[in-house]
């Protein structure tokens, strides 16, 4: 979409652009802001949005992004074209900027799988390992570690070793009494590039040495003492082979970034991208801004939208404009907010193409909207000898000549500024041309022609901006459908035009236009009542949700006590299948062998009818459980978060395969069907254990994963877990098992029978995991 600048100026965009400006976390971020413009084309405006999307889903479920005080690496690379070399401390801000770009490329990578649009940033954020690791020869303030280079390291040593010699030196010029009591103090002191003492006026002729610097005072004097001069020199010397060192490692490092500077500029892009969305999801968190959806048509439809420079005291307004009527025709007192929907309108259509947030619900809508154009304001030139309306017509004639059938013009005071029945021809031969051959328009007037014209016109739809006739005051509401009156007599009168006036004034009127008036008045009197009506039908409709909100809420407490009834009677059958299996086994070790082929065949059937009842009491529980999952069009992802419906149980989607997922909930994995996985608002935590437990290693998770696993495989895992797990103090702990057909959970209770240690054992509940889990307890 095109804008002009004249057009940003006029709509307070950069305004409206410093919401979004104060909430950045640095210097990127506002320079993505400065070169903000709006997208090109509707596909991109579409890829730019999703990704923002993505952005903030990626932030809500795995935390913040990574950050530092990194700042825009442009104008260091300017200036490294213009001088050939940083200074320490920009190299040390160019290093900043490269441990952000590896900290956002290796947080892209990671989550790249979840959300395939960070593929696109990921490549264009390049690995600058190599520059990063080069410019590890400074510290954060910018100077070079001595292991810089070979040669500063020696330099820095020869320098400390003369130094140590000046030391000394001067001490011995502090120890000589013939000397020490011409000092002014007993320190040394650094001028020029030598070491001196501060020596009294009085005994400038007598100090064995040379004058270098006055005192701020003029009491006294810097002198270098004889005896240092040739410590001195050669110090100075290996200071200047330092900094020349020093000066060829840092154009080597700026050649070196310099190399690069392409991918540096693109990765600037990627870095300052996501600082804006950084203050952008800030935006609609604090302000509740609203990301609009996209439509392929020439059209916009705002709900509930706000002037974002108004703040709390703007009064929503639901405006649109390309779906039913191309023109939209704004009518009103002065001061009623006429303008204020034009600014609004645009400013929303100018967010939306950039890709941010709107001050409006998000059920509003954006469509195909190729270019802005505005003519608002007072425009008059001394400087070009325009008056107001000569200037109006030169912005609307740029506009006849440059706008399409996809543009949005917004016009404020349509035939204002000159003779006001040619004004109002002038302003319905530009409607009507603006509507048949152009894109959308809204436009603003006080003329009853221009209101009749939109009354009648096809294409064409009218509003009103509401004014309380008793307060005498603009009440900031738009009417959509009819055109309003100006009310200017009203207004005067509340403002004190003397009675006789009036008088005159509405005797003049009602010879001439008095019938379209009354029309006027009339419709805003039915367009009141309608949109009180309408408030009470929305209010009804409110209510009448509620009540069937908190109807589906009954019925499925209900279906839910019924199903854990249910449960519960099931599971009390399966315990008394349990307790006839066991029955049947201790009858067969007291039988004597002649009679136990009989009994095994007897048991073998019997086994074979508990097997078929209590496959068939799962297949019920599982039934109800998916039967209760809601319908919400929830597709799993991997690395996803998601809720095992019926269960509290919520983790990370670690794998997909066919019809099943691999959900890790804590330290406990479990395969579950990909029909019982819903979206959930929890976050993933750490399965927690007993207090006195709570030093037990990682080694020994809280539950132990058995399922799939054969009964000969099963068996030693479990009893080994259980034995490890009672050893280092765990209360209670779960042995996944699965649902099967039933044996690896008989052969697990059996286990947990036989062992003393164990105090008790039972099947998990609805929310740990049912007939496919046991919870086993242990001794204290």
């Amino acid at each position: 979409m095109q804008v002009s600048e004249d057009i940003l100026r006029i709509l307070e965009i950069p305004k409206v652009i410093a919401e979004f400006a104060s909430r950045v976390r640095g210097e990127l971020g506002l320079s993505a802001l400065a070169s903000l413009r709006p997208r090109a084309a509707l596909e991109a405006l579409q890829e730019r949005m999703e990704l923002f999307r993505n952005y903030i889903s990626c932030r809500d479920s795995f935390g913040e992004w990574p950050w530092n005080s990194a700042s825009c690496i442009s104008p260091l690379l300017a200036e490294a074209k213009r001088s050939g070399m940083l200074s320490g401390e920009e190299l040390a801000a160019a290093a900043r900027f490269l441990a952000l770009s590896r900290m956002t490329r290796e947080h892209l990578e990671k989550y790249r799988g979840a959300y395939p649009l960070f593929e696109g940033p990921y490549r264009q954020a390049r690995d600058f390992s190599n520059e990063a690791d080069a410019l590890g020869v400074l510290d954060d303030g910018g100077r070079l570690y001595d292991s810089a280079s070979p040669a500063l390291a020696e330099i820095r040593r020869d320098l400390e070793s003369l130094r140590r010699q000046v030391r000394r030196a001067a001490q011995g010029i502090l120890d000589n009494p013939s000397l020490s009591h011409m000092l002014q103090e007993r320190v040394t002191a650094y001028r020029n590039g030598h070491f001196v003492f501060l020596v009294r006026q009085e005994f400038v002729n007598r100090f064995p040495g040379t004058v270098v610097d006055r005192s701020g005072s003029g009491s006294s004097v810097y002198m270098e003492p004889a005896s240092l001069v040739p410590l001195n020199n050669r110090l100075a010397l290996r200071v200047r082979d330092e900094r020349e060192e020093e000066e060829a490692i840092f154009r080597q490092l700026t050649k070196k970034l310099l190399s690069k500077e392409r991918p540096l500029r693109e990765t600037e892009e990627v870095l300052a991208m996501f600082d804006l969305f950084y203050g952008a999801a800030a935006v609609m968190h604090e302000k509740k801004w609203k990301l609009p959806q996209l439509t392929e048509k020439t059209m916009f439809s705002f709900h509930d939208a706000r002037h974002p420079l108004l703040g709390d005291a703007a009064v929503p307004v639901s405006i649109k404009c390309g779906d039913r009527f191309r023109s939209l025709v704004i009518t009103g007192p002065n001061t009623g907010g006429k303008t204020v929907v034009l600014k609004t309108a645009g400013v929303c259509v100018y967010l939306a193409w950039c890709g941010l947030p709107l001050p409006a619900e998000e059920d509003s809508v954006v469509g195909k909207i190729s270019s802005l154009f505005a003519d608002i304001g007072d425009e008059q030139s001394i400087e070009q000898n325009l008056s107001t309306f000569s200037a109006h017509v030169k912005n609307i004639i740029s506009i006849l000549e440059k706008s399409d059938r996809t543009s949005l013009v917004l016009l404020d005071e349509l035939g204002a500024g000159t003779d006001p029945q040619e004004g109002a021809a002038l302003g319905i031969a530009i409607l009507d041309t603006l509507t048949r051959e152009k894109g959308l328009t809204l436009a603003t007037t006080h003329h009853n022609p221009v209101k009749q014209y939109a009354l009648t016109a096809p294409g064409v739809e009218t509003a009103s901006m509401e004014f309380n006739a008793e307060s005498l005051s603009p009440t900031y509401r738009m009417l959509l459908g009819i055109p309003g009156k100006s009310n200017a007599i009203l207004i005067a009168q509340k403002y004190g035009l003397p009675e006789n006036v009036l008088e005159k004034a509405r005797k003049a009127l009602s010879e001439r236009e008095v019938p379209v008036e009354d029309l006027i008045a009339e419709l805003n009197e039915r367009k009141a009542w309608l949109d009180r009506e309408e408030s009470e039908a929305a209010l009804l409709r409110k209510k009448l949700s509620e009540e069937r909100e908190l109807y589906s809420e009954k019925m499925r407490e209900i279906e839910f006590r019924k199903d854990k009834i249910l449960s519960e009677a099931e599971k009390k059958a399966a315990a008394l299948l349990e307790k006839a299996e066991q029955s049947s086994r201790d009858l067969l070790k007291n039988l004597e062998d002649a009679a136990k082929s009989a009994v095994h065949r007897q048991i073998r059937e019997t086994g074979e009818k508990v097997r078929t009842e209590r496959k068939k009491l799962e297949q019920n529980q599982e039934k109800r459980l998916l039967r209760n999952i809601p319908s919400s069009g929830f597709t799993p992802v991997v690395g996803g978060i998601a809720q095992v419906a019926g269960t509290g149980v919520a983790g990370v989607i670690e794998s997909l395969k066919g019809n099943r997922a691999i959900l890790r909930a804590g330290a406990m994995k479990m395969e579950v069907d990909v029909k019982k996985l819903v979206p959930t608002e929890k976050k993933p935590k750490s399965i927690t254990v007993q207090e006195h437990s709570s030093s037990a290693p990682d080694r020994v998770p809280p539950s132990v994963m058995v399922r799939g696993m054969n009964v000969h495989e099963a068996l030693p895992v479990v009893e080994r877990y259980l034995d490890q797990a009672m050893r280092l103090g765990y209360d209670q702990v779960t042995v996944i098992h699965g649902r099967g057909e039933g044996i690896l959970r008989r052969e697990v209770h059996a286990l947990c029978a036989s062992l003393k240690y164990v105090a008790s054992y039972r099947l998990g509940g609805p929310s740990e995991g049912g007939f496919g889990v046991t919870v086993v307890s242990f001794r204290r």
